[in-house]
C-alpha cells in the first residue's frame, strides 16, 4: 500500500490555532491518548511556522543527555566552547547561547523534559520562545511545565477523537479510495477516532485481507485486527490475570454481550466482580460487555483453538440451560456457537434467525451456510441473496448453479432464478444477459409473478420503460402473487413512470407503494425506499423543490446519527441533487460521497447515477480533476443503459467547466436524441435543457417540442427560459432567471441571469452579482463577464466579515492582511454589489 502522508483531517483547526499562538509567543502542549496524532501535528506545526518565516527549532531526542540535545541546536563552535566549560558555568553559558538564537518556537517531545531540560525550556519560554510540546500518551501538562501554564506562557491542547465522518475521510486518503459506512463505523469503533491508531489498523486490515476493494470502494469482509499498539498491552495484562478471571473475560469477549443473570452459570462472583473492578467489563441495562472494542478484539485474537473451544462449550452450556425464555439475540448467539463447535442446528431455525432483522452480517452468513448444508435449495437462495448484497456476485452465481439441480420444487427453482437475475443484472450490471436468461426460463416454465417483477426491473435497466411497466402490471395482476412480487412490482411502477416523464403519476404510484405496509416490507430496504421515493420523484420532476428540500433535510438529519441506517444514503443522494440545483456544489459533493459509501444494497443499482451526479457537483465547484477521476471510476464499473444519459450529461458538465461548451452542448444533444428514441422523456428533457445551458440555442425549440411532460413548477420555469431564449428577449430571460431562482433552481437562475446580462440587461447584471455572492461555492458560469461580475474569494471573505460587524482593522487581523488591503477589498465589494453601507451587505453575502 503506498505510503502517502494524509491531510490533517480533523486537526486543521488545531494546527492553525497552534501556529497563531506560537506567533503570539504562547506555547501549546498536545495531550490525549496514544495514537491521537500528536507527533504528526507537532511536525506540521513546525513546517507551517517555518513557511511563515518564523525561526523554529526541533529539540531532538538525545541518547546521551538533555544537555546534548540542546547543544545540537547551536552551531558547532558554540557547542564545543560550552561543552568544554566547567560544570558550574556550563548551564549559564548554554542558556545564554540558546537565548541568543532568538527562536520564535521550539518543538519538543514530552519524553525529553526533565531536570536541566525543564529549566532551560522555562528560561526560553520566559524570553518569548513558544514551546510546542507533544505530550500525547498522557492527559495533562507535564509537571515541569505547569508554572508556564499558570503564567499564561503555555496552553494545554487536548486532541479529541475524530468524528465518524473524519475517520471515513482519513481512511479514504490512506486507502486511496472511499470506504463504505460499515467499514468506517468499524474503524471508528476500534480506533476510538485516533488518527495514528487508524493508520496502523488500516495497514493491518489490508495485509490480513479484512477489507475488500470492489467498484472503487473499500468494504469490510471480516472483523478488523486490533491495533498493534493496544494488542500487546492487552495481551500482557490478560495473561497476568488468574485463570477464573481470564475465563470470564474470554467468555464475554466471544459472546459480545452476556445477560447478567447468566453470569453465575459461567464464572464465580469473585471472578466477575474482580474483572469489573479492574475495568475489563462494564454492565449496562442488565448486560455485561468488554469495556472497549480494542480490548475485546485483542482478547479474542489471543485465544488458541483449544481455549476458544473450551469457552464456547461453557457458553453453550450456560445459555442453553437458562431457566427462562431466550431472547432472539441469545438464540442467534447460541446457534452461532453451536455451528462453530460443529454441532448440528435445525436448518429451518437457522434460516429464520438469519432472516430476522438485527442479526449481524457475519453471523447471518454463518447461519445461512449451516442451513444450506442441512436444508438444500431454499437456504441456498437466501445465502446467494446474502452474497449478492455483500458484493460477492461470483460466489452467489456459483452457489445458485450448484443448488439448481437439487431444487425439489418449482418455488425453490424460482427463488434461485430470481436471485441469479438480480445478481447478474444489478450487481454485475449485465442487465441484457440477465434478461435473456430470465426470458428463456419464462418461456420454458411459464410466467411467475416474482420473475415478472424482476423482469420489469431488468427491462427498466435496459432503458425499455414502457415494456417494464407492462411486465410489472402482469406481476401485479397475478392473483397468486406473493409478498415479494407485490412489493417489487409496485416499486417498479413509479420508477418506470419517472423515466417516461409522467412525474405526477409516478409520485402517486410511489405514495401507493409507501402506503402498502405489506409491499414495503416484502424485501430488504423496502421500508427505506418507501419513505424516500416520493421526495426523490418530487426533486427529479421539479414539482416542488423547496418543500422536498425541507422534508429531506429533516429526514437526513434524523438518519445521520446512524452511519449504518439504510435510509441515510437515499436521503443523502437526493439532498445532494438538491444542493447542486441550489448552487452549493461543495455541500452536494459531500452528500453524494456519503450516498456512494452508505449502507444497504440500494446503491448497487444506483451507484452509476450517484457517481454521475457527484462528477457534476465537482465540476460545478471547479474541481475538474476530481470530476474527471469520478467519471473514470464510473466508466470502470460500468452503467446500465438507462443510466448512460446521466454519464453523458456529467461528461458534458465537465467539458463546460473546462471551457469547451461546444462539446458540452453536443454531448447533451446526443443524450436528448437517444432519450426521445427510447421513450426516456425525463432524460430527453434534462438533456435538451443542458444543451441550452451550454449554449445551444436551438435546444430551446427541441425542448418545447417535447410536450407538457414532465410537469411541475421547476419544469415550467425551465420552459419559460426556453421561450425567452427562443425570442432572444433579455428582459424575458431575466424574468425566467428570477422564476428559476424562486423555484429553488439557483444554479439555473444564475446561468440564465448571466445570459441576460451578456445580452445587455443591466438589471440582470446587478442581480447576478448578488446571486453569486450568495452562492460562494459555485464556479462562475462559463461565458459570464469575467472580472466585472462576482466577488473574488478575498472580496467575499471581507464582505462576510464586514456584514457581521467586524471593523476594517479586525478584518485585516482575521485574514492576515494589512488594514489598507482590507479596506481596498471592501471598497471593491461595495462597488460590485452596488451598496455603500455594511448593513446593506447582510442580504447579499450572508444568505446561503
Amino acid at each position: 500500500m503506498p505510503q502517502i502522508a494524509p491531510p490533517m483531517v480533523g486537526r486543521a483547526a488545531l494546527l492553525q490555532d497552534a501556529c497563531r499562538r506560537a506567533l503570539d509567543g504562547v506555547g501549546s502542549v498536545l495531550t490525549g491518548p496514544r495514537g491521537s496524532g500528536g507527533g504528526r501535528l507537532l511536525a506540521e506545526t513546525v513546517a507551517a511556522l517555518r513557511r511563515s518565516g518564523a525561526a523554529v527549532a526541533v529539540l531532538p531526542d538525545s541518547a546521551a543527555s538533555p544537555e546534548h540535545a540542546f547543544l545540537s541546536l547551536l552551531d558547532r563552535a558554540d557547542a564545543v566552547r560550552i561543552e568544554a566549560a566547567g560544570p558550574p558555568s556550563r548551564g549559564a553559558q548554554l542558556g545564554a547561547a540558546l537565548e541568543a538564537l532568538r527562536l520564535d518556537a521550539l518543538a519538543v517531545d514530552a519524553a525529553a523534559i526533565g531536570g536541566l531540560a525543564a529549566d532551560l525550556l522555562t528560561a526560553l519560554a520566559e524570553t518569548g520562545t513558544a514551546l510546542v510540546v507533544n505530550a500525547t500518551g498522557r492527559t495533562s501538562v507535564p509537571d515541569a511545565l505547569l508554572p508556564l501554564e499558570a503564567a499564561g506562557r503555555l496552553e494545554q491542547v487536548p486532541l479529541p477523537p475524530l468524528t465518524d465522518a473524519e475517520v471515513a475521510a482519513l481512511a479514504e486518503h490512506l486507502l486511496l479510495d472511499p470506504v463504505d459506512a460499515e467499514l468506517a463505523h468499524a474503524l471508528a469503533d476500534l480506533t476510538g477516532g485516533r488518527p495514528g491508531t487508524l493508520a496502523e489498523v488500516v495497514q493491518d486490515a489490508v495485509g490480513t485481507r479484512a477489507v475488500r476493494h470492489t467498484d472503487g470502494v473499500w468494504h469490510l469482509v471480516r472483523p478488523l485486527p486490533s491495533p498493534r499498539s493496544v494488542r500487546s498491552e492487552v495481551r500482557d495484562a490478560f495473561s497476568g490475570l488468574p485463570p477464573d478471571q481470564r475465563g470470564w473475560i474470554a467468555a464475554v469477549a466471544i459472546a459480545g454481550t452476556i445477560a447478567a443473570d447468566l453470569a453465575p452459570r459461567i464464572a464465580g462472583p469473585a471472578a466477575t466482580e474482580g474483572v469489573d473492578a479492574a475495568g475489563w467489563t462494564v454492565t449496562e441495562a442488565g448486560h455485561v460487555r468488554i469495556a472497549t472494542v480494542p480490548a475485546r478484539t485483542s482478547v479474542t485474537d489471543s485465544l488458541d483453538l483449544r481455549a476458544r473451544v473450551a469457552v464456547l462449550r461453557r457458553l453453550v452450556e450456560a445459555v442453553g440451560s437458562a431457566d427462562r425464555r431466550l431472547t432472539d439475540d441469545e438464540r442467534v448467539a447460541l446457534a452461532r456457537w453451536r455451528i462453530e463447535l460443529g454441532e448440528p442446528v435445525d436448518p429451518l431455525e437457522a434460516l429464520q434467525l438469519a432472516d430476522r432483522g438485527g442479526t449481524p452480517r457475519e453471523t447471518q452468513e454463518l447461519l445461512l451456510r449451516a442451513a444450506v448444508e442441512s436444508g438444500g435449495a431454499p437456504a441456498g437462495a437466501a445465502l446467494a441473496d446474502h452474497l449478492r448484497r455483500t458484493r460477492r456476485p461470483g460466489e452467489a452465481i456459483a452457489l445458485i448453479r450448484a443448488a439448481m439441480p437439487g431444487a425439489a420444487t418449482a418455488d425453490e427453482r424460482v427463488q434461485l432464478v430470481r436471485v441469479e437475475a438480480m445478481t447478474v443484472g444489478v450487481v454485475e450490471r449485465r442487465s441484457a444477459e440477465a434478461l435473456d436468461a430470465l426470458d428463456e426460463y419464462l418461456r420454458e416454465y411459464g410466467p411467475h409473478a416474482d420473475l415478472l417483477a424482476v423482469r420489469a426491473a431488468l427491462l427498466l435497466l435496459e432503458a425499455r420503460p414502457q415494456e417494464a411497466l407492462d411486465s410489472a402490471g402482469l406481476a401485479l395482476a397475478d392473483p397468486g402473487r406473493g409478498a415479494f412480487a407485490d412489493g417489487f412490482a409496485l416499486l417498479q411502477v413509479p420508477l418506470c413512470l419517472r423515466e417516461l416523464g409522467q412525474v405526477r403519476r409516478s409520485r402517486e404510484a410511489a405514495e401507493r407503494f409507501a402506503a402498502d405496509d405489506r409491499a414495503a416490507r416484502a424485501f430488504p430496504e423496502g421500508g427505506a425506499l418507501a419513505s424516500w421515493l416520493p421526495h426523490e420523484l418530487a426533486v427529479a420532476g421539479g414539482l416542488d423543490l423547496p418543500v422536498a428540500d425541507a422534508a429531506l433535510t429533516s429526514l437526513h438529519a434524523n438518519a445521520s446519527a446512524d452511519r449504518l441506517a439504510t435510509h441515510r444514503p437515499l436521503y443523502a443522494y437526493t439532498l445532494g441533487c438538491v444542493r447542486t440545483q441550489q448552487g452549493d456544489p461543495v455541500a452536494a459533493a459531500e452528500l453524494l460521497r456519503d450516498a456512494d459509501t452508505g449502507a444497504g444494497g440500494w446503491r448497487d443499482g444506483w451507484r452509476p447515477r450517484i457517481l454521475a451526479e457527484l462528477a457534476v457537483a465537482q465540476a460545478l465547484a471547479g474541481s475538474t480533476a476530481e470530476a474527471a477521476a469520478t467519471l473514470d471510476r464510473l466508466i470502470r464499473i460500468g452503467s446500465p443503459p438507462v443510466q448512460h444519459g446521466r454519464l453523458r450529461l456529467a461528461q458534458a458538465q465537465l467539458a463546460a467547466a473546462r471551457g469547451d461548451r461546444q462539446r458540452a452542448a453536443t454531448l447533451a444533444a446526443a443524450v436528448a436524441a437517444r432519450g426521445v428514441q427510447a421513450g426516456l422523456r425525463l432524460d430527453a428533457f434534462d438533456a435538451e435543457f443542458a444543451a441550452l445551458r451550454h449554449g445551444d440555442r436551438s435546444a430551446a425549440t427541441r425542448l418545447l417540442a417535447l410536450g407538457p411532460d414532465p410537469a411541475g413548477e421547476g419544469r415550467d420555469a425551465q420552459r419559460a427560459y426556453a421561450v425567452a431564449v427562443q425570442a432572444a428577449d433579455p428582459a424575458a430571460i431575466d424574468d425566467a432567471a428570477v422564476r428559476l431562482w424562486a423555484a429553488g433552481q439557483r444554479l439555473h437562475g444564475i446561468e440564465a441571469a448571466s445570459v441576460a446580462a451578456e445580452a445587455g440587461s443591466a438589471v440582470a447584471a446587478r442581480r447576478l452579482v448578488a446571486w453569486l455572492a450568495r452562492t460562494p461555492n459555485l464556479r462562475r458560469p462559463a461565458g459570464s463577464q469575467g472580472g466585472s461580475i462576482g466577488l473574488t474569494t478575498r472580496e467575499r471573505q471581507v464582505a462576510v466579515l464586514a456584514a457581521a460587524g467586524a471593523s476594517d482593522r479586525a478584518i485585516g487581523l482575521e485574514l492576515g492582511v494589512t488594514l489598507r488591503t482590507a479596506q481596498t477589498h471592501l471598497a471593491r465589494a461595495f462597488a460590485k454589489l452596488g451598496v455603500h453601507r455594511r448593513a446593506d451587505l447582510c442580504g447579499l453575502v450572508d444568505e446561503q
